[in-house]
């Protein structure tokens, strides 16, 4: 079973809005970017036998969140976008040493022992004026968003 944390930053995101303004300023997006949104992808693969694995997620999330400047969204299994923009998942290929140093924390700190893996990535929210969005989605990805060296992406639908 897999617990699906989306957390987004309640204050605004420097990050972000730099992102934003080198697609419409300098990388020739102005007409087709509306507005880009950010938020981290906890995935956490949990033992199947977990009773109430909402429950769980709230107490993972007491160590994952900020809640002085972060919200989040929990899920079991699957991940719901809203409607009205692109969400391109961005992941690393080589090993993630912030995720690997969480699951040990999980595990050997705070005695979740449930816990099986745990991956990190970034969702970039695209909202897109084109005909085609997926494509423009993917045009973005791979100019700006990812390192081919190290990153992967995937369009979520």
């Amino acid at each position: 079973m897999k617990i699906n944390l989306r957390v987004w930053l309640k204050i605004p995101d420097a990050e972000a809005a730099t992102v934003k303004n080198t697609l419409r300023r300098r990388m020739g997006y102005q007409d087709v970017l509306a507005d880009l949104g950010r938020e981290r992808l906890w995935s956490i693969e949990v033992d199947d036998d977990v009773q109430d694995p909402m429950a769980l997620a709230g107490k993972l999330a007491r160590d994952l969140v900020n809640e002085n400047k972060e919200s989040y969204i929990a899920s079991v299994d699957s991940i719901d976008f809203e409607k009205g923009y692109v969400p391109v998942k961005v992941g690393l290929h080589i090993e993630d040493g912030e995720a690997v140093s969480t699951l040990n924390r999980l595990r050997n700190r705070l005695g979740f022992d449930m816990v099986r893996g745990v991956e990190r990535s970034v969702v970039w929210k695209l909202s897109l004026k084109s005909k085609n969005p997926k494509k423009a989605a993917e045009e973005i990805a791979e100019k700006l968003l990812i390192n081919p060296h190290k990153d992967f992406y995937e369009i979520v639908t």
